[in-house]
């Protein structure tokens, strides 16, 4: 990537509208996440200023700068980053939210008009994905976001930058280190591919598995792909592996439809991110927001649903066997 913009033989202009494709979301998350790290550091909102603040800047420069960086930088600068994590020491500061009298007013002035920005986000998503070939589907959530922005300008004038800047601040404090959970198990589903661990399931698997029951294979490929995601938190990190180990040798090579079959896999596996604190952004993110006085209670609601939906799942993929 750097040597493209190293490069004589690109203009200008290649080089912003490339940027524009894929960089761009995550310089500007990674420059957020830094302003958060220096404010925290210059507000001392609680005793752990200084571990916060090293928490969030750092992290800051692997999502905005990361692909540019050396492997070697980027995991000494994600180590660092993981410490202060580690240690608990990453704080929520005492960070002023509006009052009652002020969400009231609000309310009233912008209605359930504060749900577009939200709604856009998919609109804009959508969009680029069909028409606009090459662009990261992130803009998406980028554009909906400035559209937001200037709306609730509209809508209220008593809206200033650091007023969005602070309200961002604050809520990324209250997720505190689960922030990076997602971005870390990500990575777990290479780094297990690549030690081989898809081959030591196959060969566990091929001790209890009957040969030649693909029926057996599916239930068995279904419900490793949840446990899997369970643990992992992620049902792209699961799929890698649990396809390698069960769905090739006991599903796929029995003749089902390898299309059906992954893809249906997958869904089985989105039935563990329902089940799954390690799931946080989904999990566990969502009620620290509406601020619940159980962290696990979403978890618990979307228990016998995600059940159902396995139970169908299985049904449907021993369905779509010989389709």
């Amino acid at each position: 990537m750097l040597s493209y913009f190293m490069s004589p033989e690109y203009t200008i202009s290649d080089k912003l509208v490339q940027v524009m494709y894929n960089p761009c979301p995550y310089i500007l998350s990674g420059l957020f996440c830094m302003y958060c790290g220096v404010r925290a550091w210059i507000v001392k909102a609680n005793k752990h200023f200084l571990p916060t603040g090293a928490f969030w800047f750092t992290l800051g420069i692997v999502v905005a700068f990361g692909q540019w960086l050396p492997p070697l930088a980027s995991g000494i600068i994600v180590a660092i980053t993981c410490i202060p994590a580690a240690l608990n020491m990453v704080k929520q500061g005492n960070l002023k939210s509006a009052t009652k009298e002020e969400q009231e007013k609000n309310y009233k002035k912008i209605g359930m008009k504060i749900f577009i920005p939200a709604f856009g986000a998919g609109v804009f998503s959508i969009i680029i994905s069909f028409f606009m070939k090459g662009w990261s589907s992130l803009l998406g959530s980028l554009f909906a976001t400035i559209v937001g922005v200037i709306l609730l300008v509209i809508w209220n004038r008593e809206n200033k930058a650091m007023t969005f800047l602070e309200e961002g601040r604050r809520f990324l404090d209250m997720t505190s280190a689960i922030y990076i959970m997602p971005l870390l198990l990500s990575c777990l589903g290479a780094i297990f591919t690549k030690a081989g661990v898809g081959d030591a399931f196959a060969n566990i698997f091929g001790k209890i598995i009957p040969s030649g029951n693909v029926y057996i294979g599916i239930v068995a490929y279904a419900l490793g792909m949840v446990l899997f995601t369970i643990i992992m938190g992620n049902a792209f990190a699961a799929i890698t592996v649990m396809t390698v180990g069960i769905g090739v040798p006991f599903v796929i090579s029995q003749g089902a439809n390898p299309l059906y079959m992954v893809t249906l896999a997958m869904t089985c596996g989105y039935c563990g991110t329902l089940l799954t604190p390690m799931a946080a952004n989904f999990n566990i993110v969502p009620g620290v927001y509406l601020e619940v006085k159980d962290k696990y209670s979403i978890i618990k609601m979307q228990l016998i649903p995600s059940l159902l939906m396995l139970v169908f799942q299985i049904i449907y993929m021993c369905m779509m066997v010989n389709a």
